[in-house]
């Protein structure tokens, strides 16, 4: 029987792999056919397009044949790039067509049908699809493990249908290795094979293997506050892209890439995650860290690397700015280049005209149109304008405003984009201190201005334990549209001050907005003996609920060395060791101290240090803090500063070594020179 299904799947699988090779050629040739007619068109529009501007009938008839021209250019950009996405499309199911195959009887009477599972879906003709997407709603009963009586969702309509089968496939090409009638998660073969390959450089979509409870994150309806609880190394950063990649699925009509946010803490994980969506047929959306958001919305200084922002601050500043009387050093000069426009006490005097209004966003929206208009009539009047005016004839009222701009852009532009307020004067005069933080003066720049993007549908934080209350209160203020995703492990907050759960929670309920909180409990990462040890630091309750579906691994080791000379000699063996094996060995320091310490007596290893500007090699070993680490998951992890000073008997000790051991999938050495940390006793 199974032989016999063997047979009849690998005729099933040839089938559609010689469809897939037809559809690549015909999509060649039109591509290729289609790039030849641009080149002859280019040619004809160079050979015979005239640019006649003598008198206002030829320009108008130069310019409508532009016009004809461009439109035709634009329809054949929207033609290349639609072949060219679909080219793609069968590109990447020819690597591997599908991953598994459900059968579902939607009547008793009538007999199961077949539908083939896979990371993007191809019909033959336009409709009779011969692969399914896997974010389709009838792929849901895949990941739903629920064989039987079951059912899936359409435009919140729930269709109950009978899944007969539920098979999974090892494929390469057109051959068929291997198949799997699975039922639940914890038998399931092909993610135990998927789980013990050797890690690389870069995370892979995990779209064959979603389990039940990734599943119901990657699919949850919108809501506004979606808080995702999840152990370490149960998938939440790849069950963060599967949902972008989901969404974009849902929404391909009017969601685009530039209304997605991802907020990561450091470039490194960056770079990790980078090929996933495109593996998925998608473009990445804006990812960025906490300092180039600050570039990006143009904080002319950076903090160091964390926010210390207390949230209290911001409420203040909320409260006291419109009771503020305004004062001239609340206001810079406006001028263009070097040249004087208007000095601050006039920016004064006629922020004064409008007393009426509190300080805030409808005082500035009001004074900076005066300002505007007064600026232009003295740029106008400005020897520069003047000498440039008698060489002209008459502009109309447009013209002259475009000539202003082009002319005296720089001080204009300040107006409109507020730039004469002094944002950091104002709020020291608020919290009543000279150091302002980037947070507190953004958040300045906000109520002063109402600066935001309300473009933004959709704001993703990763680690979000590892963000500051002020951090969260700055993103839902300057992203007022945005739905948010957050995803974290209160365990794994590896520094003072950060949020909490709870403090997540209570800040969405104050918005008056839906908040859900989601938890990912089972361990996919690391082998059980790794995941108990690291999970031996979290409380008793906790610690109940986790698992690990990973086979028996190697022994964890953990060694106290009484000298240096002992410490070094283990390090240097252990690196050595692993060095033979395949895959990454991460040796994980503590601090910047401790690495710098590690790094110049073991000079003579090949051994990579990463910094922020750093990505990982694909093998090898590489030297690295824990603050890079996190997010990050490596085949062999040595600690090699797990002592009392590193790693106190404190919940912020218990956090990092718990985040620390969690980076490991294989094999785990926890080094001291010296006593080694109380946690661990």
């Amino acid at each position: 029987m199974e032989k016999e299904i063997l047979i009849k799947e690998q005729e099933h699988l040839t089938l559609v792999y010689d469809k897939l090779l037809e559809m690549k050629k015909k999509l060649e040739d039109q591509i290729a056919a289609l790039d030849e007619k641009a080149v002859d068109d280019k040619n004809d529009i160079r050979d015979n397009i005239r640019f006649d501007y003598a008198d206002i009938e030829t320009t108008m008839e130069t310019l409508a044949e532009i016009e004809v021209w461009n439109r035709y250019i634009d329809t054949y950009n929207v033609e290349s790039s639609s072949l060219g996405k679909r080219l793609n499309t069968v590109n990447k199911l020819l690597e591997s067509p599908y991953f598994a195959k459900i059968e579902l009887q939607f009547d008793p009477s009538e007999e199961p049908e077949s539908y083939y599972i896979g990371r993007a879906a191809i019909s033959e003709n336009g409709y009779d699809q011969m692969v399914v997407d896997w974010r389709s709603p009838i792929a849901e009963v895949y990941y739903n493990q629920e064989m039987g009586n079951t059912h899936y969702t359409v435009e919140d309509r729930q269709i109950p249908v009978d899944l007969k089968l539920r098979r999974q496939f090892d494929l390469k090409k057109d051959k068929l290795l291997s198949y799997f009638d699975t039922q639940i998660a914890i038998e399931d073969p092909m993610l135990l094979q998927s789980l013990s390959q050797i890690r690389s450089d870069k995370m892979q979509a995990i779209t064959s293997t979603i389990q039940k409870e990734q599943n119901i994150v990657i699919r949850y309806p919108d809501v506004p506050f979606l808080l995702v609880n999840g152990i370490a190394g149960s998938g939440k950063t790849s069950v963060l892209l599967q949902r972008i990649a989901y969404l974009f699925y849902q929404k391909r009509k009017t969601l685009r890439p530039d209304q997605v946010c991802l907020m990561t803490l450091n470039p490194v994980f960056r770079d990790y995650i980078d090929n996933v969506l495109p593996d998925l047929g998608e473009s990445n959306p804006l990812t960025i860290t906490w300092h180039e958001f600050l570039d990006m919305v143009s904080v002319p200084f950076i903090d160091n690397d964390y926010d210390y922002t207390e949230a209290e601050n911001l409420k203040k500043i909320h409260d006291v700015l419109p009771t503020l009387t305004p004062e001239v050093d609340d206001f810079f000069d406006i001028t263009q280049k070097e040249t004087m426009v208007m000095p601050k006490k006039d920016v004064l005097s006629i922020i004064n005209r409008f007393s009426q209004f509190p300080m805030g966003v409808r005082l500035f929206q009001i004074a900076s149109d005066e300002l505007l208009e007064r600026a232009k009539n003295i740029l106008k009047n400005s020897d520069n304008y003047a000498d440039n005016e008698s060489d002209s004839v008459a502009k109309s009222e447009n013209a002259d405003n475009n000539r202003l701009e082009n002319d005296f852009g720089g001080a204009i532009r300040t107006i409109k984009k507020c730039g004469f307020i002094n944002v950091m004067h104002i709020a020291q005069r608020i919290l009543g201190k000279s150091h302002i933080t980037a947070a507190e003066w953004l958040y300045t720049k906000m109520e002063l201005t109402g600066e935001c993007d309300r473009n933004m549908r959709y704001v993703m934080i990763d680690e979000v334990q590892d963000y500051t209350m002020a951090q969260m209160i700055v993103f839902r203020k300057f992203f007022p549209n945005a739905r948010f995703m957050l995803l974290g492990d209160e365990y794994q907050s590896i520094r003072e001050g950060t949020i909490s759960f709870a403090e997540i929670k209570e800040m969405a309920e104050k918005d008056g907005k839906e908040f859900v909180e989601l938890p990912l409990m089972t361990s996919y990462r690391s082998s059980p003996e790794i995941t108990e040890m690291f999970s031996s630091l979290l409380p008793a309750e906790k610690k109940m609920s986790v698992s690990s579906v990973k086979r028996p691994g190697e022994k964890t080791i953990v060694k106290e060395c009484s000298s240096e000379a002992e410490y070094f000699s283990e390090l240097e063996a252990h690196i050595s060791e692993f060095g033979k094996k395949d895959g990454i060995t991460a040796v994980i320091c503590r601090n910047a101290y401790s690495l710098e310490k590690i790094s110049a007596s073991i000079n003579n290893l090949d051994i990579k240090i990463i910094s922020e500007q750093d990505a990982l090699p694909s093998s090898g070993i590489v030297l690295l803090e824990l603050s890079l680490a996190k997010g990050l998951e490596f085949d062999n992890v040595i600690l090699a500063d797990v002592d009392r000073e590193s790693y106190p008997d404190k919940e912020l000790g218990r956090h990092c070594l718990y985040t620390a051991m969690s980076r490991a999938t294989q094999r785990l050495v926890v080094l001291s020179c010296g006593k080694l940390s109380d946690t661990l006793k």
